[in-house]
């Protein structure tokens, strides 16, 4: 009896330690068990359902059915079954909560029954750690899958930005292009519209002298107008007019032909005052011409 109360002092020494709380001084590591056990109070001879939670070489962690309240240092025998092995171990109960939850310290174990423990221990450990890789295979796997989708959704957003900067430059060059071009229709339609009014302005002008002329030609003979001093040929071909100025075409017929110039009758009205630069192109027995001149008026 003095053997055994030694032994439970020193259980509880190593269960207990100097801070108070016996449930963190374990010495040998603990594996979590989902077992059905038998709690035997030996004093007490009272049998109770519970439940074992832990175990490891030095004791385990039980949950009784009922609520437990002998208390602690009370003797007490487990009986469980781990991996198909029966276990029954003598123990003292070195903590407990006041409800459901107790520790128990094993105690006079043989040597076999221990050697035993410790091989169902030794294949919980490397469950644990089978285990324990797998899971920390399965995380570094989806930290990974986690990574690539990051990368990729990355990816997308970069591209998914180029897309959106390259769509708006080409808006941005669109637009540009759009203003240039109502700039420049303006501009045309500003220059249009000052050619006709000096145009008009100049017919105006002139008007009152061939007017003169009309009334000063009354009672004489007629005179000749054409005063050319090259002759002029009549030929029918087709021509165009360039204004050099403008940059724009005007097509016609050539209604007679010299040396010096010739006349053209143009399909349009023609847009532009006298002495205006033009290139006139036409061909004449099957020879191409582009002769640069000037619009003198009319004859």
């Amino acid at each position: 009896m003095v053997r055994e109360d030694k032994e439970v002092s020193a259980s509880n020494d190593i269960a207990a330690g100097p801070s108070g709380d016996p449930r963190n001084r374990r010495c040998q590591p603990r594996y979590a068990v989902n077992e059905d056990s038998i709690l035997l109070l030996v004093s007490h001879g009272l049998s109770l359902q519970s439940h074992i939670l832990d175990l490891s070489l030095d004791g385990c962690r039980l949950s009784t059915r009922e609520r437990y309240t002998a208390g602690t240092r009370t003797r007490v025998e487990v009986t469980f079954k781990v991996n198909g092995i029966a276990f029954r171990f003598l123990g003292i109960v070195q903590w407990t909560d006041g409800k459901h939850l107790l520790g128990i310290h094993f105690v006079e174990m043989i040597s076999r029954r221990r050697e035993q423990l410790a091989e169902v221990i030794c294949e919980m450990e490397a469950v644990a750690a089978a285990t324990a890789a797998k899971a920390a295979a399965e995380r570094e796997d989806a930290e990974l899958e986690h990574q690539a989708e990051i990368e990729v959704g990355d990816t997308e957003d970069t591209e998914l930005l180029g897309d959106l900067a390259l769509a708006e430059e080409q808006m941005k060059i669109e637009e540009v292009a759009r203003c240039l071009e109502q700039v420049r229709a303006k501009e045309l339609a500003n220059w249009e519209a000052q050619q006709w009014a000096e145009i008009q302005e100049l017919e105006q002008r002139a008007e009152v002298p061939r007017t003169v002329d009309k009334l000063a030609s009354i009672g004489r003979a007629p005179v000749k107008r054409d005063r050319r001093a090259q002759e002029r040929h009549t030929v029918d071909t087709a021509a165009t007019i360039l204004l050099v100025k403008v940059g724009s075409r005007l097509s016609g017929r050539i209604v007679d032909l010299s040396l010096n110039g010739c006349r053209i009758h143009c399909d349009e009205r023609f847009p532009v005052g006298v002495y205006t630069r033009v290139e006139t192109e036409f061909r004449l027995e099957g020879l191409p011409f582009r002769l640069g001149g000037v619009d003198p008026g009319r004859p």
